[in-house]
């Protein structure tokens, strides 16, 4: 695996365990990509970037596989607007994935993100690009795909014009989205 020289201030400590065995639940995390994770974890990358097939990105800076409850090292880092929360939970996730569920789940339904195209935003109001992997076609094997808020968010607002019936299937999952 290939250093990306991350800068020390920017790491988030050690990963909880008790987070990636709630996420494997649902989405299996491989250890491949766990490995990755840990390496990076929270990192902002010197070097870095993503080959997809409509482009090549910069990896901004790695998300935590953290929560609330976790166990941080070091002192609080508190976020600027969520100040109750440190910095690293709200850059987690589980914390973008479930902050806002109705928007999250239909946002990213079968996505895992894992890291962004920009530094210092709040990744939580949707309009940072972030790298997933995507199990809606394999769960074995998901591929890496690049989730671009603006598209998202305006299919978003589309799917909200929807009647009702159009919006949700059967058993209230998510369609058209």
């Amino acid at each position: 695996m290939r250093d990306l020289a991350c800068k020390e201030d920017t790491f988030a400590g050690p990963i909880d365990e008790r987070v990636v065995e709630y996420l494997s639940e649902r989405y299996p995390l491989g250890a491949e990509f766990l490995t990755c994770m840990a390496s990076c974890h929270g990192g902002q990358p010197a070097i870095g970037s993503l080959k997809l097939a409509d482009g090549t990105y910069r990896i901004a800076e790695f998300l935590t596989l953290l929560d609330e409850d976790s166990k941080l090292t070091g002192e609080f880092r508190p976020h600027f607007e969520h100040t109750r929360i440190d910095d690293r939970v709200v850059r987690s996730i589980p914390f973008l994935m479930d902050y806002d569920s109705n928007t999250s789940q239909s946002l990213f339904s079968g996505l895992v993100p894992f890291a962004a195209t920009q530094t210092g935003m709040c990744l939580d109001r949707g309009y940072v690009d972030l790298f997933c992997l995507d199990y809606r076609h394999s769960t074995e094997t998901p591929s890496v795909v690049l989730w671009k808020a603006n598209e998202a968010l305006d299919a978003r607002f589309d799917w909200d014009k929807l009647p009702f019936e159009k919006q949700f299937g059967d058993a209230n999952q998510f369609l058209n989205v």
